[in-house]
């Protein structure tokens, strides 16, 4: 006999709730599919229909079951998001490929999965009676998502914030809460169709939430509107040159391939500009621009440093990517992915300055848990000594003659508030100008990747008020305007060659966000702290007259 909760009880519960399950990883599917470069808006119901799931009976052990609700939809949307994973281990086809590839695309969405899993037991445990319960399902979802951006070095890939392509009306809001709070914005409008209750006999009672979450929802488009048809652009005389050759990761790795792109490099930066233009004042070289580090690239006895040195114009600059060993007083020798300023200067060539990538990508760049790990066979994909060593934390730069700017190399361009500088005003001299991210997109190959990442850094520009220039070896590569909007006239996109002469356009003003960066998360925290303590003082209440009996 099967002792209740027992295996007959869960199976019986099963086929009962068999379509419901189902339907979580197909919510999950379309919340993704919300995500650009797809677009499918009307897909953010899904959590709506997440919300009215966990809300439903789901057995004697519901905790248990909402984890597997909200695993199944979270899983879902990272395979869905994240696909283009598997195109980064075929680079290295012999040592890696498919074998090592669809494991971490499946490794990757089922392990951030986990996330929703674990939101869907707090939102289940402590959710509040009524409509109102949609307000904590979106706090307790921004909470981990949240979360997801921060421990373990942090993955925020395709928050739900940046569902809102950037440039957008809706993206705007950015400039006011940044993307986290954007997030929790949109889930809370779209969870509210999930506490919509028919036939009440009220009246539109149960339509409430969902109609203050439209009229919400149109307000928010109208200021968005608003900010983009307000804000003034100016542009300074400052011109930069960016340079995409659109050679391929692989390609970039192979056997007497560093003689043709480093000449590539080389006729692109020296191409004189259009008829009537002025010479760039800078050229943008993309992260890991040369298979080669920086100590071979400058070494006395190569043949590239003569061309290196006599590759500027006078007062002319150069900013691009390369990995280089380096002391840490700590660690002794290490290997660093940097960004590297150099000028030209009265026939002189010199280094200006190094900037030490800071976020470090996990399993690409550097191997967690690496004793562990290298002996079930897991390595890095860049085999440069034993991985690269993190530099200080991000903040904004002055090289040379280059107009002061924050920099952000590949993966940093997807975290919210790198730079926690206070800034006290607009003019405050200590601010960036702009936003420089170099990246190495040849990594996503031809898949989505290349336009999620351009969208995901773009929302920097939002948050700050800054342009961005962006500089990639496949794209998608250009300005990016402080709006959060890529210039077309500036665009070379995923899988084509070519340069841009780009004309710098002056920051925005101060964006609320960027003078309050943490008041969101704090609220959210607040508003999941509030609703547990309610919940657990209920059941406190309710469970006390018993004990008195």
């Amino acid at each position: 006999m099967n002792k209740p909760g027992g295996l007959r009880e869960w199976l019986e519960l099963w086929v009962r709730q068999e379509w419901r399950l189902l339907l979580m990883p197909v919510a999950g599917l379309l919340i993704g599919l919300a995500q650009p470069p797809f677009g499918f808006l009307p897909g953010l119901l899904g959590y709506g229909y997440i919300l009215w799931a966990l809300d439903k009976h789901v057995g004697t052990r519901p905790l248990r079951q909402a984890f597997v609700m909200g695993w199944l939809a979270g899983s879902a949307y990272f395979l869905i998001s994240c696909f283009w994973i598997v195109e980064a281990f075929m680079v290295d086809r012999e040592t890696f490929g498919l074998k090592m590839g669809i494991p971490a695309d499946l490794a990757l969405g089922l392990g951030m999965g986990l996330f929703w899993g674990l939101f869907a037991i707090l939102y289940r445990r402590f959710a509040p009676r009524g409509q109102i319960r949609f307000l904590y399902f979106a706090a307790a979802f921004s909470l981990l998502e949240m979360t997801r951006g921060m421990i373990f070095s942090g993955f925020p890939w395709n928050p739900s914030g940046a569902t809102w392509r950037a440039g957008s009306a809706m993206s705007q809001i950015a400039a006011y809460v940044g993307v986290y709070g954007l997030g929790f914005l949109t889930v809370l409008i779209f969870s509210s169709a999930g506490v919509v209750r028919r036939h009440t006999g009220r009246g539109l009672h149960g339509y409430t939430a969902a109609i203050a979450m439209v009229l919400t929802l149109c307000g928010l488009f109208v200021l968005g509107e608003y900010r983009l048809r307000t804000t003034p652009i100016t542009y300074s005389d400052y011109v930069v040159r960016v340079v995409q050759p659109n050679i391929g990761q692989a390609a970039k790795w192979s056997r007497g391939a560093f003689r043709h792109v480093f000449n590539d490099y080389v006729a692109m930066t020296k191409a004189p500009p259009a008829p009537g233009h002025k010479w760039p004042d800078l050229v943008i070289w993309p992260e890991g621009a040369l298979p080669v580090s920086s100590d071979e690239l400058f070494a006395n006895d190569s043949w590239t440093a003569p061309v290196m040195v006599t590759l500027l114009r006078d007062n002319q600059a150069l900013i691009f990517g390369a990995y280089r060993s380096d002391y840490d007083p700590k660690l002794g020798n290490v290997w660093r992915n940097s960004l590297i300023a150099a000028q030209q200067h009265e026939n002189v060539f010199r280094i200006e300055g190094y900037y030490n990538k800071y976020k470090l990508v996990p399993f690409g760049e550097f191997l967690p848990y690496e004793d562990v790990l290298e002996r079930i066979g897991f390595t890095e994909l860049v085999h440069i000594g034993d991985g690269f060593t993190p530099g200080r934390r991000t903040s904004p730069v002055t090289y040379g003659s280059v107009p002061r700017f924050l920099p952000l190399i590949c993966y940093e361009g997807i975290f919210p508030s790198l730079d926690l500088t206070k800034y006290t005003s607009s003019q405050d001299t200590s601010r960036p100008k702009w936003i420089v991210n170099i990246s190495n997109d040849a990594w996503f190959g031809p898949t989505t990747g290349p336009q999620q990442h351009m969208n995901l850094a773009s929302f920097r520009s939002i948050e700050e008020g800054l342009p961005m220039v962006r500089s990639t070896p496949t794209g998608v590569s250009g300005l990016i305007d402080p709006l959060g909007r890529m210039i077309p006239a500036t665009k070379l996109g995923s899988q084509v060659r070519g340069l841009r002469d780009i004309t710098l356009p002056n920051p925005a003003a101060l964006t609320p966000y960027s003078e309050t960066r943490f008041w969101i998360p704090v609220l959210v925290t607040c508003l999941v702290l509030i609703f547990v303590t309610v919940g657990i003082l209920s059941r406190v209440v309710i469970r006390a007259p018993d004990n008195h009996r």
